[in-house]
């Protein structure tokens, strides 16, 4: 058997002090940047779009 191999018995003894979870390496602030910009642009296309289609509807009815 393998690492990967399942076997129903945990080990105590097994690998998993060497296990790092996500992020591994660290990220600098044009990345921050790079986020706020896409979840502004994400925002706008997701409450934007229906807004304005909103407003042209109620606005024509008038």
């Amino acid at each position: 058997m393998d690492e990967h191999t399942t076997t129903g018995d945990y080990q105590s003894d097994s690998n998993d002090s060497i296990r790092v979870t996500s992020p591994m390496q660290p990220f600098n602030m044009s990345a921050v940047t790079t986020g706020i910009i896409i979840t502004i642009i994400g925002l706008g296309i997701i409450f934007g779009i229906p807004f304005i289609l909103s407003w042209t509807i109620l606005t024509e009815s008038n």
